[in-house]
């Protein structure tokens, strides 16, 4: 039990240290004031109706960057980003909605540090009770295991990560690839797309994004979301379930088990990280932290029904 509770204690600490990382180094994106005027084609992914889109589409008009063509891109339509004629390739979900800068300040920090790829995590935009259970999750697990700082100045396929919502391609490189993402999952196939620039020591970014681009959480698609929950621990379940142990059951045990003086560290390191988290992603703090019990409890619950089905999927025979 001794060795077990010290093994918390590391991985709490440890997992601190990347959070801490990324509030001190603050991967956010900016809202730069240079112009530029290259051509940005635009491909919206339109999963259902394209009626899903007119709020991003509202907001892409509202821009200050003028040199854009918007193009739709539905899940069993021709693959409209292949010939796409312009310098610069952003993909965007459906629910997402841009500030005004937002594609300009994608081109200035493209064209500064050279990239061939850039992902943005959009800011949620969430109401009810039970998304404020599941929707943090995401930004939660990602920013205590993923130093994100280091997809741009690590390259190696082991430091890529992505999130599938916002892609922003050198448009050249892009269909040097001729890469075809329909109907794979967006953060799934940005991530393998991320670790093949990088295995041609291609340079790409991840950021957040700092209340320049939203994503709507108006509908939960649980399996979905349980799935991309997995991409932070390689979709290897053994990694999620030890994840589990060492974040749910083992403040638990420590809560059980540790006279209340021992419990300051463990827990105070908990509470810093949620703050620092609730910054990061632009959520209020204080209700964040309210939430962290439910949250919790949600988690367990996303990753066993995940784990679960996949062995239920492995054990069933094939036809």
């Amino acid at each position: 039990m001794i060795f077990f509770l010290y093994i918390v204690l590391v991985f709490l600490v440890l997992r601190f240290s990347v959070t801490l990382f990324n509030f001190l180094s603050n991967p956010k994106m900016g809202n730069y004031g240079r112009s530029f005027t290259g051509k940005v084609v635009i491909v919206v992914n339109v999963l259902q109706e394209k009626q899903e889109a007119e709020k991003l589409m509202a907001s892409i008009a509202a821009q200050d960057y003028q040199n854009y063509e918007v193009l739709i891109q539905s899940a069993d339509g021709p693959d409209v980003a292949a010939k796409a004629k312009g310098n610069y390739l952003l993909f965007l979900e459906a629910n997402t909605i841009l500030e005004k800068g937002f594609i300009k300040s994608l081109v200035y920090r493209s064209t500064v540090f050279n990239l061939a790829m850039l992902s943005v995590i959009p800011t949620p935009k969430i109401s009810g009770f039970l998304a404020r259970c599941i929707y943090p999750l995401s930004d939660f697990v990602l920013l205590n295991l993923f130093p994100l700082r280091l997809v741009r100045l690590i390259n190696h396929p082991a430091f890529a990560m992505a999130n599938g919502a916002c892609l922003f391609f050198d448009a050249a490189v892009y269909q040097r690839y001729e890469w075809d993402h329909r109907g794979k999952d967006a953060t799934e196939a940005a991530i393998e797309m991320m670790k093949a620039l990088k295995q041609e020591k291609l340079k790409t970014d991840l950021l957040l994004g700092n209340k320049l681009i939203y994503q709507e959480a108006s509908t939960l698609d649980l399996p979905v979301f349980a799935k991309r929950l997995m991409l932070n621990f390689s979709n290897q379940p053994i990694v999620g379930l030890g994840y589990l142990a060492l974040v749910i059951a083992g403040p638990i045990v420590m809560l059980l088990n540790l006279a209340p003086v021992f419990l300051v560290l463990p827990f105070g390191l908990i509470f810093l990280s949620r703050m620092m988290i609730a910054y990061l992603s632009a959520q209020k703090p204080f209700p964040y932290i309210l939430y962290h019990p439910f949250q919790m409890i949600s988690l367990t619950w996303l990753l066993l029904n995940h784990c679960w089905n996949r062995f239920l999927t492995v054990l069933k025979p094939k036809k």
